[in-house]
């Protein structure tokens, strides 16, 4: 069982968050306090793989919460609900026990503040019910004919049941109905009602989350009577927490302190400490000289009196020395809790794990790391769900998995978008930004077959047209052509200088609006003037955009679907850009970039719309850049 989206309402700063689709591994990515925490702590209290409880005090929006107990809307508040997709088995085996009862593969789950959990299955109750009657005797028909669900099935069947002769005899119906309360019993397995027995079956197959923040790290020692109260009733103190954790992993069991085989204790830890040192050198690439190490120790107090501590030391091997884990990089210490802490659930595929700002106190270059493992490991068999404002937490390549958080306010509060072109914050989306430029600049100077472009909507375009030509069997870009977002026409003389003298490019422009600083960077030597290409020279319109490569009645209809629009060519005046023609038509400019994200994301269903004089068109400027491009692409 996946989960396939989930909602937050009325929790902390969350009004509601809107639906959140989730994928194998989900970001969340946003500004500092936009909702980012409170969205992922809404959702371990769902199912957690650990007891935590709703509190109205703690986490109802405080603003809110007085208005809301005189309305009474409190007590109907569902601060998190999640939609849960079935696997083909789990399907197959309520088909097996019930026949085809599911009205959709999926379910949902949800929790109140008083602590309810419940569970919505759409069931085919009626279909089941009428089946149900086929199979007993048919004197009972006609009283059952109408009878809705399982529960007033077993009503109406108890009814009968009662019915006696004049000699106070049961009669035939109701013998019959005895018969059939029995025969739907055993078909329920016991159970009151379908929607029970299907319940019995889902619930225990619906995933638990497991939640982990940088507040839930390892210290460097504990009292250990501490650790073992924690042990057993629990602690809000999550650093203490962590470590009764660790000690329930080791398999020592909570009792009286002084009745501890304390040498016993300390070989437990000592195994424990050994595999869990593995698991961090598997993925912990900045040091593989680190050596965790845990022990019960004990420590005189003021009046020398022995007192039982649990330490936490890493040992250097490299540099042959010990400290506490406290003393270690914060980084280090959080990828060592983080290790121990999920350990006991390694093996579990029905988690979803949320991680709240992973890797926030790491190296760039040990995100990266971190990333690499959640991908690799993390992932394999469950979910992961995670929150970010690093760029070096996403990945470019898998834009997709991110979910943007805003707060838009007191009367919205924290709102989630999956989609990043709705977001005009630029704060927000920097992130996203960031790690585009980080990846551009890590491939920038690699090749030489590289092609500037104004911007993403440019590399939209010429990717999909390329892909397409290439599969038809003619003209595509180079497979080692690099596509080089330049930021928008006033950026790439800019660009151009501070870099053409180091970087093989050729450069797309769309018109001729910087043609003159393009020519100075050209006497400057930056660049060459045979790679230098305007879209005008493959469309008959001055100034042409890449958008005229289109015939205008396809690009139109492009934006009809973006925008929700019904244009038509014939009614846009003018022979000029067809953005322009739309922007005059409209009374306003629009975003281009979205109709380009439309294209990218249909473009199944759209290419094949395309007429032959564009896909020439696209084609003639392909051939033109792969052309002007170096024949030997320099070796990565």
């Amino acid at each position: 069982m996946n989960l396939a989206s989930f909602r937050v309402r009325l929790f902390r700063n969350v009004i509601d968050s809107g639906t959140i689709k989730v994928l194998d591994n989900t970001c969340l990515v946003g500004k500092n306090e936009a909702g980012k925490s409170a969205i992922l702590e809404a959702l371990h209290r769902l199912n957690p793989a650990k007891p935590i409880p709703l509190s109205l005090l703690d986490e109802y929006p405080r603003w809110l919460k007085k208005a809301h107990e005189i309305s009474g809307d409190i007590k109907k508040a569902v601060p998190i609900q999640a939609t849960f997709a079935l696997t083909s088995d789990e399907v197959s085996l309520t088909n097996k026990r019930f026949g085809n009862v599911l009205e959709k593969n999926e379910i949902v789950a949800s929790r109140k503040y008083e602590g309810d959990f419940e569970l919505d299955v759409p069931l085919k109750l009626q279909e089941y019910v009428r089946t149900f009657v086929t199979s007993v005797p048919e004197i009972l028909h006609q009283s059952l004919a109408e009878i809705p669900t399982t529960t007033d099935l077993f009503k109406k069947l108890d009814e009968i049941a009662a019915q006696t002769s004049a000699d106070d005899e049961p009669t035939p119906e109701a013998q019959a109905a005895k018969q059939a309360k029995t025969l739907l019993s055993e078909r329920l397995a016991g159970a009151e009602s379908l929607t029970f027995a299907i319940h019995k079956i889902l619930r225990p197959l619906i995933p638990r989350t497991f939640y982990f923040s940088q507040y839930s790290q390892l210290a460097g020692r504990y009292r250990l009577e501490e650790v073992v109260k924690a042990i057993e009733v629990g602690s809000d103190d999550e650093e203490l927490q962590a470590a009764a954790d660790f000690l329930t992993l080791a398999r020592i069991a909570p009792q009286n302190v002084e009745e501890w085989d304390f040498e016993a204790s300390n070989s437990e830890l000592e195994a424990i400490s050994s595999l869990l040192t593995q698991r961090v050198r598997a993925n912990w690439k900045q040091n593989k000289h680190l050596k965790l190490v845990v022990r019960i120790e004990s420590v005189p107090d003021p009046k020398g009196r022995p007192e039982r501590y649990l330490q936490f030391r890493v040992e250097d091997t490299r540099h042959d020395f010990s400290n506490r884990l406290d003393r270690r990089s914060t980084g280090f210490r959080w990828f060592v809790s983080f290790v121990a802490s999920f350990f006991e659930f390694e093996k579990d595929s029905a988690i979803v794990l949320l991680l709240d700002e992973p890797g926030l106190s790491l190296h760039a270059r040990a995100q990266k790391d971190l990333l690499d493992a959640i991908d690799s490991h993390l992932t394999v068999g469950r979910q992961v769900i995670y929150t970010t404002h690093s760029p070096f937490m996403v990945r470019t390549e898998a834009l997709h998995r991110a979910r943007i958080v805003e707060d838009r306010g007191p009367e919205l509060g924290s709102v989630v978008t999956n989609d990043a072109g709705t977001t005009s914050d630029p704060d927000t989306l920097f992130p996203l930004q960031a790690a585009l430029g980080y990846d551009i600049a890590q491939n920038l100077f690699i090749g030489n077959q590289n092609i500037l472009l104004e911007g993403t909507s440019d590399i939209v375009y010429l990717s999909v047209m390329s892909s397409h030509l290439g599969k038809l069997g003619r003209r595509s870009l180079p497979e080692n052509a690099r596509l080089l977002p330049g930021g928008g026409a006033t950026n790439i003389p800019t660009f151009l200088a501070l870099l053409g003298g180091q970087l093989d490019v050729v450069v797309l422009l769309d018109g001729e609006a910087q043609r003159q600083r393009i020519d100075n960077a050209i006497a400057a030597g930056k660049l060459s003037g045979s790679r230098v290409f305007s879209v005008d020279k493959f469309v008959k319109i001055a100034g042409a955009d890449i958008e005229d490569l289109f015939e205008p009645t396809e690009y139109v209809a492009l934006y009809n679907k973006t925008f929700g629009r019904s244009l038509k060519e014939k009614d846009l005046k003018g022979n000029d850009r067809i953005v322009k023609r739309i922007a005059r038509k409209e009374g306003h400019d629009f975003d281009h970039g979205r109709v380009a994200a439309y294209f990218l994301m249909n473009q199944n269903d759209e290419i094949d719309r395309l007429s032959t004089v564009t896909l020439g068109r696209f084609e003639a400027l392909i051939e033109a850049l792969s052309n002007a491009l170096p024949s030997v692409p320099r070796a990565d």
